[in-house]
């Protein structure tokens, strides 16, 4: 009996220390699916960010289409004012050369009125004298 006490404790004992290895074993796995969750879930964030990252870069890269698209569209502006602005000061130096042509004239006119009158007084006279 004596014997079968001791094999009793140690199969007892072998079972407790299976019962402790298998509680650790558990421990372990819990431990390790915890770390797996967490490394999950990073991957999930980081995906997440990745996604961010990469609205962000198509909306820079449209931005700055548009930004090379309102400069050409600028440039194209600043061209038709440098036109528009040549165009006005011919326009102004056709205007300042019309109205000296016409002082010209009108001054050449008064003198012509003015002969015209004189010679119209000379044959009033030359009539009264006759």
């Amino acid at each position: 009996t004596d014997l079968l006490v001791t094999e009793l404790e140690c199969v007892s004992s072998q079972a407790n220390a299976v019962h402790t290895h298998k509680t650790e074993l558990n421990q372990t796995i819990q431990e390790l699916e915890s770390t797996l969750k967490k490394k999950e879930e990073e991957i999930e964030r980081l995906r997440q960010e990745i996604n961010s990252a990469r609205e962000l870069q198509a909306q820079r890269d449209s931005l700055t289409q548009k930004l090379q698209e309102v400069e050409i569209r600028n440039k194209d502006l600043e061209g038709q004012l440098s036109d528009l602005e040549q165009r006005l000061e011919k326009s102004q130096n056709e205007q300042e050369a019309f109205h000296n042509n016409l002082k010209t004239l009108l001054e050449i006119l008064d003198g012509k009125i003015f002969e015209l009158t004189e010679l119209r007084d000379n044959l009033a006279k030359l009539i009264e004298c006759s």
